[in-house]
């Protein structure tokens, strides 16, 4: 999955992006996503004992030139998790034999007042990417915005990454983006037209937009 140049809300260090008591969903994967060993992975509701793999994942996926340097999405994601805007159904994990290797989330936004998903950051360890993880994480973050009935969730991204995933330019749907210079990277994927929102969207608070 391709890194967005810009690295804000929706960019990504993903392809290019069990705790007790939690429901473990495991996938059968198509033998050419992976190599080796790999085989099976386990998709889960992230926990906070997963936060210092996911922040480990989160570091490596978004590392630049001085992997010393802290990416900023480690802290950004820092402050997601205590931020009013988290939400637990819409931050998970995939897991290699219990270890941490990608992770995703979705925080609480805002359109003119009424509540909407904006989705990021999105990573993926190196050593798995290109292997059809970070897609397997969009699906899992869709599927919970399906189940609790919402009508669409925003990004900002690449669009010939994200297209493939049924994002479109969200200002074609009335969603208007805090930074107009954003233009088609910022998108949405709508699941119910009839109950979107329209007008000026706003991340939740640590975005800073």
């Amino acid at each position: 999955m391709c890194v967005v140049a810009c690295r804000n809300p929706g960019g990504t260090g993903a392809e290019g992006a069990g705790g007790a008591g939690r429901a473990v969903a495991r996938f059968d994967l198509p033998r050419r996503c992976w190599f080796g060993r790999l085989a099976i992975m386990q998709i889960r509701p992230e926990g906070f004992d997963d936060r210092a793999a996911v922040y480990a994942v989160t570091h490596a996926a978004f590392a630049g030139i001085d992997p010393m340097v802290e990416p900023e999405e480690v802290g950004l994601l820092q402050q997601l998790f205590d931020c009013e805007g988290y939400d637990a159904r819409f931050s998970i994990v995939a897991l290699d034999d219990a270890v941490v290797i990608g992770h995703v989330i979705a925080t609480w936004g805002r359109v003119d007042g009424q509540q909407m998903l904006g989705l990021g950051p999105l990573a993926v360890a190196p050593e798995y990417q290109h292997r059809g993880v970070g897609s397997i994480l969009m699906q899992q973050i869709h599927d919970a915005a399906e189940n609790a009935q919402l009508s669409g969730i925003v990004l900002l991204g690449s669009p010939g990454y994200y297209h493939r995933f049924g994002y479109e330019p969200a200002s074609g749907r009335g969603i208007i983006p805090s930074d107009p210079t954003w233009g088609e990277h910022f998108m949405v994927r709508v699941f119910d037209e009839s109950a979107l929102p329209r007008g000026d969207y706003r991340y939740a608070s640590p975005f800073g937009c």
